[in-house]
């Protein structure tokens, strides 16, 4: 397959403040792990959109705000500077912010 190096892949403008980590899944290739000043983000790549016709009369109200591949979303620590995957529990993130060090296994991965 040939990608357009002009166009992105995926853009997720949900964030307000400027991204301090990013880390790929160690065993899966869609996933990964973004962090900025307000918390810790799991998304999924390989979840796509839908569309409109799709989406059938019983959906959800769509937000604009908060992107399909979000898996995950942990806010509780202030000025989060760096989120990693645990190298062996592959559900297991790990992070360190302002308040310290943060553990935690998000239960829908």
């Amino acid at each position: 397959r040939k990608l357009d190096p002009s166009k992105a892949l995926a853009r997720f403008t949900c964030h307000t403040t400027p991204i301090t980590s990013l880390q790929w899944h160690p065993t899966d290739e869609s996933m990964l792990v973004v962090s900025d000043d307000v918390g810790s983000f799991v998304y999924d790549l390989s979840v796509e959109e839908e569309t409109e016709g799709a989406a059938g009369a019983g959906a959800a109200p769509k937000n604009d705000h908060i992107p399909p591949q979000l898996l995950f979303a942990h806010s509780g620590s202030p000025y989060t500077k760096e989120v990693r995957w645990h190298p062996q529990i592959t559900s297991c993130l790990m992070s360190t912010s302002y308040d310290g060090f943060n553990v935690f296994i998000p239960s829908n991965l």
